[in-house]
């Protein structure tokens, strides 16, 4: 299991411009896999480019006093092609078990130094952001902001996605 951070200097240590992807958390059971250092986006539900060297988690309702937030990202170690039987081999019969998922493996969670609330509900999904809007973000929709620094360059290159 993978401690929180919460290091200022290593969170300086995080270009202002690295690519960020903000992902939804619906249940604690996920938030206990990103704990454990992966996470997974389901191959026909991703609506937006997957580059990015970081993932931040928006969390919902499920989450009690951390709801509707965005308080914790992880690095990207590593992405991967897998069935979802095979990431959660105790629900076998989920209607999606042989759906095809990306696989993250993470870095250790890091504790934003200030969450980023979203103050009226909206619907998230995905969100391509920056680590510099992250830090400065006082609002999820600030996250979607153009920024000019924000790279096109793939994090895990053309190897994954050609197999898709």
């Amino acid at each position: 299991m993978h401690d929180h951070h919460s290091n200022s200097a290593f969170l300086d240590d995080i270009p202002a411009d690295a690519p960020v992807l903000v992902c939804v958390v619906t249940r604690v059971a996920d938030f206990d896999r990103i704990r454990a250092g992966w996470y997974r986006v389901p191959l026909d539900r991703v609506r937006v480019p997957l580059t990015a060297s970081y993932l931040a988690f928006y969390q919902t309702a499920a989450f009690g006093a951390e709801r509707w937030s965005v308080r914790y990202l992880a690095a990207v170690r590593a992405v991967g092609l897998a069935y979802r039987y095979e990431l959660i081999p105790d629900e076998p019969c989920h209607p999606r078990a042989t759906a095809r998922y990306y696989r993250f493996a993470l870095g250790p969670l890091i504790r934003l130094p200030v969450a980023v609330p979203s103050r009226r509900l909206r619907r998230v999904t995905f969100i391509p952001t920056t680590f510099g809007q992250l830090l400065t973000a006082r609002d999820i929709v600030d996250l979607w902001q153009p920024s000019p620094a924000m790279p096109e360059i793939p994090v895990w290159g053309a190897g994954v996605n050609a197999r898709v």
